[in-house]
C-alpha cells in the first residue's frame, strides 16, 4: 500500500439513521388488548473518522485512506481479508505449471448502475494502469505482466500487447514475465481493481472525485460525500456475497486530530477510537480494553535532493549532510515521548513482519544501520564532511522546511525532530503542516525539502518496500537514483531462485539506506479501544486497515 499513511484513524458510532416503520401483528385483536406491533431490527450503522480520501480512481489512488474506502466500494479479482486471499470477482482460477499464466473465471455480478461486470473491465483497467497517459504512480506493479514495463516506458505503444486478455466476458488470462509467488495477493490490491471505460471516458480526470462520477461493484454503495466533512457508504443488496455483509451503513467523519477523537469517545458518541501517548495508560488504568498490533507501517523522512530551492538543494543533495540528519535523531526517545507503545526504532527500510524465503526477511538478512538513540558524534562528523565538500560553513546553512501531516501528534513528531537537529547539528527547520491530500501532492511534485511520510505493505514480501526507490519510480519523490540498486531490484523481480532473490534485495536495501534519501524513524505499533458490541473488525498489516467488510454490531 501505496499505503501512504495518515497518522490518525478513528471510528465513531452513529446512534441511528432514523426510525423504522412498524407494521401491525397479524394476530386478531381482542376487545381488551391493543395489537402488538412487530418492530423491525434497527439498522446497523457504524460511523468512522478518517482523512479525506485524495483519489478514489483505483488506477490513480496511492494512499491508505483511498485503499480503505475502495476496499468497501470495489471488488477486485480476489479480496484480501486478514492477510489471506479470498475469491472476489473471480470465483475460481488456475495457475499454469510454470507459474506464468493465470486464468481467472469471473462470477455473475453487477456494477451499481446495473451493468454486468466483465473480464473486459479488468482488461481495460490493467491496460490503463500501465498506460503512460494515466501517469499512475503504481504503474510499476504492472511490470510483473508481460510487456507492462515496455508499455509504461514507451517502448511499446500498443496497449493490446499487455499480457492481459479477456477471452470472453467471464474469462481473463494474465501472463507474467516471470513467476511471482505473491501475484494473487497483488491482484487484490487497489491498482488492480476495476474501472469502467465508458465512465472514465465520460468523466476524465474527475472520475472518482464525486459520488456521481464513480461506479462501484463492491459490498457497499457510495451514497454521500461532502468534501473535507463527511462521506457515507451503504450495504449493496446486489453484491454477490451480500449475505455475509452485516452492516447497513458506515458513516465517515473527517477527523484528523487524535485528541479530538478521544474526546468524542469519552463523550459517549463513538464506538472505536485510536489511542495515543498518555491515553493508552489512562484507559488501562480505568479498566477499559486496550488493543495493540504492529500494522506493518514504516514512518520515515524522505529527502528531496533538489530541495525546495537551490539554496536548500545544495545541501540535501549531499550524502554526508543527509547522514548527519539521520544520526542526529533519537528514535527511541521519540517513541517513548510520543508513541508510548511497542513501536520500534527504524533501523532499516524493511520492517520485521514480512516473509523471506522460509522465515522473516529481516531474520534471514540481519542488519541494523540506524541506531535507536542519537549518535551526535557521528552526526557532527558527517556534517563537517558535508561542509568541507561544499566549501562552506555552518553559519551559512539555510533554514530548511519539514513537510508534515496536520494534527497534534504530527506536530509533536515535527517539534521533536526540529529540536534534535538544532541541538545536535545547529541546523534549523521550519515545519509546514498541511492537510493530507495537499501534502501528498506537494511530495509528488517535489515541492519540499524533507517530508515526514509513511508506507505500509501492499503484500507479504520485502519487495513492497524495496522497489519504492528505483530511479524515476512512481513513488520515488526524492530525486535519488543508483544504477546498481536498480539493477538488483529489477533482477530480483525475475529471479527464480528465492535465496538469490533475497540476497539481491538485501544488497539493494543496504545501498538505499546507507545513501539516505530515505531516513527511517519508527515501525509503528497501534493502539485502540472499542465497544464490545462491535464485532469482526480486522486490523492487519496486509490489505485495508481497518477492514470493515465483515464487521457487525451485536447488542
Amino acid at each position: 500500500m501505496k499505503k501512504t499513511l495518515a497518522l490518525v484513524l478513528v471510528v465513531l458510532l452513529v446512534l441511528s439513521i432514523g426510525l423504522t416503520a412498524c407494521k401491525q401483528a397479524e394476530t386478531p385483536a381482542t376487545p381488551d388488548a391493543t395489537p402488538t406491533p412487530e418492530v423491525k431490527a434497527e439498522p446497523k450503522v457504524l460511523r468512522v473518522g478518517a482523512d479525506e480520501p485524495p483519489a478514489l480512481d483505483p488506477q490513480i489512488g496511492t494512499d491508505q485512506v483511498s485503499i480503505g474506502l475502495n476496499n468497501l466500494l470495489l471488488e477486485g479479482l480476489v479480496r484480501i481479508h486478514d492477510g489471506k486471499v479470498q475469491p472476489g470477482m473471480a470465483e475460481k482460477w488456475e495457475i499454469s505449471a510454470d507459474g506464468l499464466t493465470y486464468t481467472f473465471h469471473l462470477r455473475d455480478a453487477k456494477w451499481n448502475d446495473g451493468k454486468s461486470v466483465t473480464a473486459q473491465d479488468f482488461e481495460y483497467s490493467w491496460r490503463r494502469l500501465v498506460d503512460p497517459k494515466t501517469a499512475s504512480e503504481y504503474a510499476f506493479q504492472g511490470y510483473y505482466i508481460v510487456n507492462g514495463e515496455e508499455i509504461n516506458t514507451g517502448k511499446i505503444t500498443d496497449l493490446t500487447q499487455l499480457g492481459v486478455k479477456a477471452v470472453d466476458e467471464k474469462t481473463l488470462v494474465v501472463t507474467l514475465k516471470a513467476p511471482c509467488t505473491y501475484f494473487l495477493s497483488l491482484a487484490g490490491f487497489l491498482s488492480f481493481m476495476p474501472s469502467r471505460e465508458d465512465k472514465v471516458t465520460e468523466f476524465g480526470e474527475a472520475y472518482g472525485t464525486e459520488v456521481d462520477k464513480f461506479v462501484t461493484n463492491g459490498p457497499f454503495l457510495f451514497k454521500e460525500w461532502t468534501h473535507e466533512a463527511n462521506y457515507a457508504v451503504e450495504k449493496n443488496p446486489n453484491y454477490w456475497n451480500a449475505a455475509a455483509i452485516k452492516l447497513d451503513r458506515i458513516e465517515y467523519t473527517v477527523v484528523v486530530d487524535a485528541a479530538t477523537a478521544i474526546n468524542m469517545y469519552e463523550a459517549g458518541d463513538i464506538d472505536m477510537v485510536g489511542l495515543t501517548g498518555n491515553d493508552i495508560q489512562r484507559f488501562k488504568d480505568a479498566g477499559k480494553p486496550v488493543y495493540d498490533y504492529m500494522d506493518g507501517a514504516l514512518f520515515y523522512l524522505q529527502v528531496n535532493l533538489k530541495g525546495k530551492s537551490p539554496a536548500t538543494g545544495k545541501f540535501l543533495a549531499n550524502q554526508n549532510f543527509r547522514l548527519a540528519l539521520g544520526y542526529a535523531l533519537d528514535r527511541q526517545a521519540i517513541i517513548d515521548a510520543i508513541m508510548k507503545n511497542k513501536s520500534l526504532p527504524g533501523s532499516r527500510l524493511v520492517p520485521d513482519n514480512l516473509m523471506g524465503v522460509k522465515d522473516r526477511y529481516t531474520k534471514e538478512n540481519p542488519w541494523s544501520f540506524w541506531p535507536a538513540n542519537a549518535d551526535s558524534a557521528k552526526a557532527k562528523s558527517h556534517l563537517e564532511l558535508a561542509l568541507k565538500e561544499l566549501n562552506t560553513t555552518v553559519d551559512k546553512l539555510p533554514t530548511f522546511e519539514l513537510l508534515n501531516y496536520e494534527g497534534d501528534r504530527s506536530r509533536q513528531f515535527g517539534e521533536a525532530m526540529q529540536d534534535m537537529w538544532l541541538k545536535n547539528l545547529g541546523v534549523k527547520f521550519e515545519m509546514k503542516q498541511i492537510v493530507f491530500k495537499e501534502k501528498l501532492q506537494l511530495a509528488t511534485n517535489q515541492q519540499y525539502d524533507v517530508d515526514f511520510a509513511g508506507w505500509g505493505p501492499d503484500y507479504d514480501d520485502a519487495m513492497t518496500f524495496m522497489d519504492l526507490f528505483v530511479k524515476d519510480g512512481g513513488h520515488n519523490n526524492t530525486g535519488w537514483g543508483d544504477a546498481r540498486h536498480d539493477e538488483l531490484i529489477n533482477g530480483a523481480k525475475v529471479e527464480a531462485d528465492p535465496v538469490k532473490r533475497s540476497k539481491m534485495m538485501f544488497e539493494a536495501e543496504q545501498i538505499v539506506v546507507s545513501s539516505a534519501p530515505v531516513i527511517p524513524i519508527y515501525a509503528r505499533a497501534r493502539n485502540y479501544t472499542m465497544q464490545d458490541y462491535v464485532k469482526n473488525v480486522v486490523r492487519s498489516a496486509m490489505g485495508a486497515d481497518p477492514d470493515f467488510v465483515y464487521t457487525d454490531i451485536v447488542k
